[in-house]
């Protein structure tokens, strides 16, 4: 594994950064970034219903969809990223590419400077039960790529009023508000540290812990096709926004492993559009599972029978073809 110099804060940069890496190293990468303030909208999300629009362009917060799955995430100068890119481990896919696994390092690195810092639910990484950060996948071919969030003195006000708060997130919870279910790393420091200091002391952690001896800095050739995947993808209105869906039939569901939303639009008994959307994790891409229901007769019975050979697990991890056929139906 090597550790990859990244000191832009260029959003739009930073994943295409990712992007590269991935697809043109043999090595595993580690590599820390931070993004000036900008929102970062999980691969398969409805970006319009994620955030405060009039908000966002007022403050100039940039918007950029992910690679990965998940949700929503709020950046600015007072917070870091981390990224891992590896290879598949084909043994036992659930332990060997878990969430956890590239979570522990960032977790035993807090925990060496007195935070009681925890993994916990599917991808995040609690103090004292609020969310200082959460993880996402995008896996491509035999590669991985694991990255997250890590609140460190970020601004909690800015971050609540650029990001929409569902309420069907909180059925069965007490917390309503994104601002008290978040805090920042800062608060539980023992000693004081800025941002580029903390930086430092999580590379040279994590670098022990691999045994990374390599340094990387990005040549010419390397930045120029960064910029060119950035403007060609990431700085388009395309992949961030997308056509916003407009169907005649919505249902949102919260399942264990996340929340979707379904928009259709039924002509004549038969899907003619379909969007999914959410902060779910899944391999494949989603469009794919949406053009399988299309000319489909919205019923249970037609919908059993073209997704019977359909693996549901790999397009949203978590739940089952019959739980997918009720949400799509709207029914308990």
């Amino acid at each position: 594994m090597i550790y990859v110099i990244n000191n832009s804060n260029d959003p739009f940069f930073n994943h295409a950064a990712e992007e590269y890496l991935m697809n043109n190293f043999d090595n595993e990468v580690f590599m820390l970034w931070v993004n000036k303030p900008s929102i970062l909208i999980g691969r398969n999300q409805n970006t319009i219903s994620e955030i405060n629009l009039d908000y966002v362009k007022e403050s100039d917060i940039a918007v950029v969809r992910r690679l990965s799955g998940g949700g929503t995430v709020y950046n600015d100068f007072g917070n870091i990223n981390f990224t891992f890119i590896t290879y598949r481990d084909n043994r036992d896919l659930s332990v060997k590419n878990g969430f956890e696994k590239f979570a522990l390092p960032i977790v035993e690195a807090l925990r060496s400077l007195g935070i009681d810092a925890r993994f916990t639910g599917r991808n995040d990484i609690t103090i004292e039960g609020k969310k200082i950060s959460g993880n996402a996948q995008y896996y491509k071919r035999d590669k991985l790529l694991h990255h997250g969030t890590l609140l460190y003195n970020a601004d909690i006000t800015k971050l609540s009023l650029a990001l929409k708060s569902k309420s069907i997130k909180f059925v069965d919870k007490s917390v309503k508000s994104v601002n008290s279910r978040v805090t920042n790393i800062a608060k539980y420091m023992k000693e004081s540290m800025d941002l580029l200091v903390f930086k430092e002391y999580l590379k040279a952690y994590v670098m022990k812990t691999y045994n990374i001896e390599t340094v990387y800095e990005f040549s010419d050739k390397d930045l120029k096709e960064i910029h060119r995947i950035a403007k060609n993808r990431f700085e388009t209105w395309e992949w961030n926004y997308g056509k916003s869906p407009n169907y005649k039939y919505l249902n949102s569901v919260k399942y264990p492993s996340g929340v979707i939303e379904y928009y259709l639009d039924v002509e004549n008994g038969e899907i003619s559009n379909v969007s999914i959307y959410g902060d779910f994790f899944g391999e494949k891409n989603i469009a794919e599972l949406e053009e399988k229901l299309l000319g489909v007769k919205y019923n249970m019975k037609d919908l059993q029978d073209r997704l019977q050979n359909v693996n549901i697990d790999e397009y949203i991890l978590g739940i089952s073809v019959e739980e997918f056929i009720k949400g799509l139906l709207g029914v308990k």
